[in-house]
């Protein structure tokens, strides 16, 4: 696992869904009023852009196209759904925002 700024991008607002692209993968951000927390951009479900959802009670987004739901804190799908997104660790640090992501073992053979 490694961590990653968050390069020229920042999550000003009080709330919002922003997505992001992070080592050449799209991050879904969201913030909320006290928390930040990234997930998968695209829907298990029906593979939709979930940046374009919102959030409900309880850390919960909601898929703009079928109304599934994902807890933001652990990734669950709503009950019933049998299915998950992928969540990712944020760090506030003095200098910016970092996400954590496993890195591509195929990608990291050819780095220079």
């Amino acid at each position: 696992m490694k961590w990653y700024k968050i390069e020229g991008e920042t999550l000003e607002k009080e709330q919002s869904i922003q997505k992001i692209k992070v080592n050449g993968k799209f991050i879904c951000f969201v913030k909320t009023e006290d928390r930040i927390f990234a997930c998968a951009a695209k829907c298990p479900h029906a593979g939709a852009d979930i940046s374009q959802g919102w959030v409900v009670e309880n850390c919960q987004i909601v898929c703009p196209f079928h109304r599934h739901k994902y807890n933001l804190e652990n990734g669950r799908g709503a009950t019933g759904q049998g299915d998950y997104i992928e969540i990712y660790q944020v760090e506030l640090r003095i200098d910016g925002t970092y996400v954590q992501l496993s890195e591509n073992w195929f990608k990291s053979l050819f780095k220079k």
